[in-house]
């Protein structure tokens, strides 16, 4: 079996593009074309069509992208073993994070864990809940950093919990108190994070007789607190994504106080390659110093 070909494949139907697959992996058009006839013929049947947008599976290969994922992870995982055996310390780390956690927390694990890996290519990539249970499903990242990962199908560790606060428009009456009352915000226009960035502020709203009237939505955090700041509404995020973040707008704490329990999640801590292990120990080394220093 000729692990390259499967490779080929999913890069192929991820890009909907032989050509940009062939660029990205090193190969000619050419060179691509035959290493997918060789696949399909390996198989006993076409795995793909050409569309006018592009190159996407036929109704096999869909059935079969789980298990071919499946089998490149492993295949990497096998890879890193034996290059950590030779005293190499490669490979890739795909990380699925809400855009808050990319922001503010992966930066600096980054930083740290390439001064001791820097052979170890990480790529990222933000989205809301469930697009990441979603990539987790399929294989597509061998870790997720995000709230809401009890219960799923993968090992969940938590991490640290985060405050919810409520944001409000500068002048707003409510600005004068040190808290928020929770049914206040039945009275107030309410800007809501679209579907799937709405857990949390969706889990709060539940609390409440009933929710406040949505006026807006919006997916971008950034844009909810800039709208706030203008005064067209309040809204409910993440400390850690309000964390320095330039705006007029105002972020108090709610009473009663509203958290979210930010968390990492692997597929399974045994199985999982060297390196992803070895990044998952500075993930909870970072949390740990956020901890200690919030104590001081």
């Amino acid at each position: 079996m000729n692990i390259r070909k499967y490779e080929a494949y999913v890069r192929a139907v991820e890009l909907g593009s032989l050509s940009k697959a062939a660029e990205e992996l090193g190969y000619t058009q050419s060179g691509i074309s035959h290493m997918m006839q060789s696949l399909e013929e390996e198989v006993g049947f076409p795995l793909m069509v050409r569309t006018s947008a592009g190159i996407v599976p036929n109704s096999e290969g869909e059935q079969l992208l789980p298990t071919i994922r499946q089998l490149l992870n492993t295949s990497e995982s096998l890879e890193q073993h034996i290059a950590k055996i030779k005293g190499a310390d490669t490979g890739r780390i795909r990380i699925a994070a809400y855009l808050s956690v990319a922001t503010r927390w992966l930066p600096k694990i980054i930083r740290d864990f390439q001064k001791d890996y820097p052979n170890v290519e990480i790529q990222i990539t933000e989205m809301g809940s469930g697009a990441i249970e979603e990539i987790m499903e399929n294989h597509q990242a061998e870790l997720c950093i995000y709230a809401g990962g009890e219960g799923k199908d993968f090992e969940w560790i938590p991490l640290r919990r985060d405050r919810m606060l409520a944001l409000l428009p500068p002048e707003h009456p409510l600005t004068r108190r040190e808290a928020v009352p929770l049914k206040a915000l039945l009275n107030e226009e309410f800007i809501m994070p679209m579907p799937d960035y709405d857990g949390e502020v969706r889990f709060v709203l539940d609390k409440l007789d009933h929710w406040p009237h949505i006026l807006f939505s919006a997916c971008s955090d950034y844009v909810i607190i800039n709208m706030v700041a203008q005064g067209l509404g309040i809204s409910i995020l993440p400390e850690l994504q309000l964390e320095n973040f330039p705006s007029d707008a105002v972020a108090l704490p709610m009473d009663p106080p509203q958290y979210r329990m930010l968390g990492m999640g692997v597929p399974s801590v045994k199985t999982a390659s060297p390196v992803t292990r070895n990044f998952m120990r500075y993930v909870e080394a970072y949390v740990k110093n956020l901890e200690e220093t919030a104590e001081k």
